[in-house]
């Protein structure tokens, strides 16, 4: 369980690539959410999402996980 929690914490990452991560993770759950909203906000949605993808590319992935 501590192991689990480490990796949650994401400690090789800064506070801002935290963020980023976060942001991310939010987006896509906005997107999953809407269900009957009109066609504009689901629009915004994704070009939100599409913002947190291009940001993610800058974060490292740690070596272990690049395989």
């Amino acid at each position: 369980m501590r192991e689990i929690l480490k990796e949650l914490m994401m400690p090789w990452l800064t506070f801002k690539q935290k963020a980023i991560v976060w942001y991310l993770g939010i987006s896509f759950c906005l997107i999953v959410s809407v269900v009957d909203a009109p066609i504009w906000v689901f629009a915004i949605l994704v070009l939100n999402f599409a913002n947190a993808a291009r940001l993610i590319k800058k974060i490292p992935i740690p070596k272990e996980w690049e395989d």
